[in-house]
């Protein structure tokens, strides 16, 4: 379901990847100690985690996180493209933007798939 131009609540999405706003706790490791805070959505091309502390950019890290009703640990590497430490993007978050540089092809898969699952999700969904 990867799309370039899709609009969300009134923004232009103009990712390579479709993004799943969800609430995961994850493990993350900088350097030497893995830190947990929340992963607030993820696509198959990276994630955005909530944290406060500002991360240098291109820090490369070591993710670990569980996707809703998967027992199964994903292990990933990535490296932040974004950081926005105290909230000052605007309407965006505190937090880190992490694009994913080692992936396993099942777990990239399983990601993949739980997008397109919450978008499905959200389409059946009424509103009204």
């Amino acid at each position: 379901m990867d799309q370039t131009n899709k609009t969300t609540a009134g923004f232009a999405e103009k990712r390579a990847h479709t993004r799943a706003a969800i609430t995961i706790e994850i493990e993350f490791k900088e350097e030497l100690d893995f830190i947990k805070a929340y992963l607030l959505n993820i696509s198959g091309g990276g994630i955005f985690i909530k944290i406060d502390e500002a991360l240098l950019l291109d820090t490369i890290v070591h993710l670990r996180f569980k996707l809703p009703r998967d027992s199964r640990l994903i292990e990933a590497e990535g490296k932040i493209v974004w950081c926005n430490p105290k909230g000052g993007r605007g309407y965006f978050p505190k937090g880190i933007g992490i694009k994913f540089t080692k992936l396993d092809s099942d777990d990239a898969e399983r990601i993949k798939a739980f997008v397109d699952k919450h978008y499905a999700e959200i389409a059946n969904h009424s509103f009204l």
